[in-house]
């Protein structure tokens, strides 16, 4: 059942999407802080930067509709410590797609400076994400605090680490527009559990900034 709600989701976003008519295309880059948490996970922070392209929809009332595909590019470094000055070490390398479709409402200062505001769901997709595992742990490997180090691909069939590629989030976010520039910062919030172990549930967050130009 949720796997078909997740792909009738994506059904209806594509067909509004491809039932408008573009009014505005633009380039966007930026950066990007993605989070992925849980109750009995310590938390990953990812640094990154985000690349794509985007198209905007104009609607009524100063309404907009955007959507659009983003490349991203994460990186993270993490080091779980344990006692006896022993720690895992965990670098990530992923790589997501976003295809965001938020509403947007413009407040124009004058013709060339504009406000807007945006909120709407984001349908981000993992494509590969390597985890290089690596530890000075002595712990039994029957001990709960033995680490195997390895390598390995989150979304694939490890043991310990199996993760959906599909990760459902709501967005939120502002920015500011002067001519055919602009600068907007948001927030996503993941709203499915990416675990498909049952040790517990994990979603996936996140912050960034981009920068884009109109044409």
């Amino acid at each position: 059942m949720k796997s078909a709600l997740k792909i009738h989701i994506l059904i209806a976003f594509l067909i509004i999407a491809s039932s408008l008519t573009a009014q505005t295309y633009r380039l966007e880059i930026g950066y990007n802080n993605p989070v992925r948490k849980g109750a009995n996970f310590s938390s990953t922070y990812f640094n990154g930067i985000q690349v794509g392209g985007t198209a905007e929809y104009d609607l009524k009332n100063n309404l907009s509709l955007l959507t659009g595909v983003l490349y991203n590019f994460v990186y993270s470094d993490k080091l779980q410590k344990y006692p006896n000055s022993t720690s895992a070490k965990y670098v990530s390398y992923g790589h997501f797609l976003d295809i965001p479709l938020h509403v947007t409402y413009t407040y124009p200062f004058s013709k060339s400076l504009k406000a807007f505001g945006y909120a709407g769901p984001n349908i981000n997709i993992g494509l590969f994400q390597n985890m290089n595992i690596t530890s000075t742990l002595s712990y039994d490997p029957s001990s709960p605090y033995y680490v195997l180090p390895r390598s390995i691909n989150v979304y694939g069939s490890d043991p310990v680490y199996q993760l959906n590629r599909l990760n459902l989030q709501i967005g939120v976010g502002a920015g500011v527009k002067w001519k055919k520039y602009q600068l907007k910062g948001g927030y996503n919030f993941g709203i499915n559990n990416l675990n498909k172990l049952d040790t517990g549930s994990l979603n996936q967050n996140g912050w960034y900034v981009t920068f884009g130009y109109d044409f």
